[in-house]
C-alpha cells in the first residue's frame, strides 16, 4: 500500500487532517497503511505508478525511454498534496483552527524530500538525462518549501502575528497549490478531476 499526502503525511497527528474530496477516496487509496516507510514507496509502491510520459514542456517534446501514457496513477500523490491544501488554507483562515494546521506543517516538514522525491521518479522516465533540471521537478520542490515555510510564519519568526500572519500563510498555501497545478498542466494528463484542479488555481 502507498504511503499517501497530507491525509497520512501531514496530520496523522489530528482527526480533523487536511481532506481530499470525497471523490477521490476509492480511486486514490487515500486511506492505505499510514505506517509505510517512504523509501518504500519510492522504491516498491510506486513502480509503474511513477512511470511518466515524454510529454510537451514550455511547448517543446520532451526525450522519452518509451511511450508512456499518461494515467492518474502516475501523478495521484502530487494531486492529493494541492487538493489535501484546501484543509490547511481553511484551517489558517480561522483563528481557532491554526494550530491544528501548524501540527499538519510540522509532520510534513519532517520530511520535506518525499514529494520532490516522488516527481523526480516520475519525470526521470520521460528524459534520458537531468531529471533534477527539469523545470516540472522545480515546481514540485517550490511548493514544498512554500508549504513547509508557514510553520516558521505561524510562529511569528517573520515579524507577522496574529490576522497577518494567518493571510499571508493562506496567500503561501495558495502559491503551492497554483505551482502543483503547473506540474499537473505540464504532466500531459489533464482529465476528470486533474482538469479541475488545474482549472481552479491558475499559475
Amino acid at each position: 500500500m502507498m504511503k499517501t499526502a497530507l491525509l497520512s503525511l501531514l496530520v496523522a497527528t489530528t482527526t480533523t487532517a487536511f481532506t481530499v474530496p470525497q471523490r477521490q477516496q476509492q480511486s486514490t487509496a487515500l486511506y492505505a497503511e499510514d505506517h509505510m516507510d517512504r523509501r518504500q514507496v519510492l522504491t516498491q509502491g510506486f513502480g509503474t505508478a511513477a512511470a511518466t510520459f515524454g510529454l510537451v514542456l514550455g511547448g517543446m517534446p520532451l526525450p522519452a525511454f518509451a511511450d508512456y501514457e499518461p494515467k492518474f496513477e502516475d501523478l495521484k500523490q502530487i494531486y492529493i498534496l494541492g487538493v489535501s491544501l484546501d484543509k490547511l488554507a481553511t484551517k489558517f483562515s480561522d483563528p481557532d483552527t491554526v494550530e491544528s494546521g501548524l501540527e499538519g506543517v510540522k509532520m510534513f516538514n519532517r520530511d520535506p524530500k518525499f514529494y520532490p522525491g516522488y516527481a523526480k521518479n516520475f519525470i526521470s522516465k520521460t528524459v534520458k538525462k537531468n531529471a533534477d533540471g527539469d523545470a516540472r521537478l522545480g515546481y514540485v520542490k517550490q511548493a514544498c518549501t512554500i508549504i513547509g515555510s508557514t510553520e516558521g510564519l505561524m510562529r511569528g519568526e517573520s515579524g507577522m502575528y496574529g490576522k497577518e500572519a494567518t493571510e499571508e500563510g493562506v496567500k503561501r498555501v495558495r502559491k503551492a497549490q497554483s505551482l502543483i497545478a503547473k506540474f499537473l498542466a505540464e504532466s500531459g494528463y489533464s482529465d476528470g478531476d486533474v482538469a479541475a484542479y488545474i482549472k481552479d488555481h491558475p499559475y
